[in-house]
């Protein structure tokens, strides 16, 4: 029969008569991974890199776990003597940094590259080279930051490292180091992720699949590698900073020479409040094709949840400062950030009820993953 090919590097495809049979096996050799561990190792498909990172987030869970446990140990009775005041300033800044850092961004990003090349229609996500590429570096970032807790010195700081605590005056030795050296590793990882995200669901996507047709799961995955594009570059800023005044003895981050502490609160912040919608988006995700799903009916108001997500993007931005409340910023300012921190929640709010009204104009079938979903509701509203 004929058939066309479109070859890896070809520009145009390529007509060729040939067997079915014969058809499938190119696209076998084109498309597949190669046996043995070196083909596994290399493989650039997204669904096999997309497990891999699914199977470390939840590695990278398990060592936060244990490590919230220890810390629920020490606090059970008074006086414990359980775990010394340096080994638990280590387990506190270890748990939050692999929640936040290892597996809070990363399982969001990596149903991203299983599931959003399927749902749009292609083979493969955009930058396959790269998308495998970015597993790796997230991977020995993690291990590089668990094998220096190992070796006592892992990050003592908080997960938010502040200065002039994390600076070279109170915090002389590695430890700091080792945590700024992962931020910058995982954040490449995860901004390698969000451009092939945005480039597959822009360019790859299905003849006549168009943007008012994809899924919602795709749009809320689209919307977050934005939100990580635009976010992701401060933290690595700050890190790159506070690196630099540790090792090179420049002074950003020292008052004394001119300059900010502040400044480190501004550029962590800034990716920080984001970076919860980074985490909450995802799950909203799930939530619409699941209602859809077991209301038996499509979901109502899907105009209205898509411009509800891309709200939620846009306003998570203007939201930073409400972290930074007692350091004495004007009250304007504070005033300014005490609104929009309301005004967020109004996307979200609108979500809600297309899904309620969904349910409503629907036929439900209350199963197990409905039943989660009305968890959610009734836990976060």
């Amino acid at each position: 029969m004929s058939a066309t090919v479109l070859e890896p590097h070809a520009k145009e495809p390529l007509d060729t008569d040939v067997p079915d049979g014969e058809l499938a096996k190119r696209l076998a050799a084109t498309w597949g991974t190669a046996d043995g561990v070196i083909g596994a190792l290399s493989t650039v498909d997204h669904k096999t890199i997309g497990r891999r990172y699914i199977l470390t987030g939840f590695f990278f869970l398990i060592l936060g776990g244990l490590a919230a446990v220890a810390m629920r140990l020490q606090l059970a009775v008074p006086d414990n003597s359980l775990i010394g005041p340096d080994l638990y300033d280590q387990i506190f800044t270890m748990h939050g940094t692999t929640m936040m850092f290892l597996f809070g961004v990363p399982i969001g990003e990596a149903l991203a590259v299983y599931l959003v090349p399927l749902m749009v229609g292609t083979r493969n996500i955009a930058f396959p080279r790269l998308n495998a590429f970015s597993y790796y570096v997230y991977l020995f970032g993690g291990l590089m930051i668990w094998v220096a807790f190992a070796l006592n010195i892992g990050p003592d700081n908080g997960w938010f490292s502040y200065v002039p605590l994390a600076g070279p005056e109170f915090s002389p030795g590695k430890r700091a180091d080792f945590w700024a050296q992962m931020v910058t590793f995982t954040e490449v990882a995860a901004l390698a992720v969000a451009v092939e995200i945005v480039v597959t669901v822009l360019k790859l996507r299905a003849p006549g699949m168009t943007l008012d047709r994809i899924p919602l799961f795709v749009w809320a995955m689209f919307v977050n590698a934005f939100l990580i594009i635009f976010a992701m570059p401060a933290v690595m800023l700050g890190s790159t900073l506070l690196i630099l005044d540790r090792l090179l003895d420049t002074h950003f981050f020292n008052q004394a020479e001119g300059g900010d502490p502040l400044l480190w609160q501004h550029l962590f912040w800034f990716f920080g409040h984001p970076e919860v919608y980074i985490i909450f988006l995802p799950g909203t995700a799930f939530v619409s094709p699941i209602v859809a799903t077991f209301a038996r009916r499509p979901v109502f108001g899907y105009p209205a949840i898509v411009l509800s997500l891309i709200a939620t993007g846009f306003l998570s931005f203007g939201l930073w400062v409400h972290h930074m409340f007692t350091t004495g910023l004007p009250q304007l300012g504070a005033t300014f950030f005490t609104a929009s921190s309301m005004m967020i929640a109004i996307p979200t709010g609108i979500q809600i009820f297309c899904w309620i009204a969904t349910l409503w104009d629907g036929k439900p079938i209350y199963r197990t993953p409905l039943l989660f979903v009305l968890g959610f509701f009734f836990i976060f509203v």
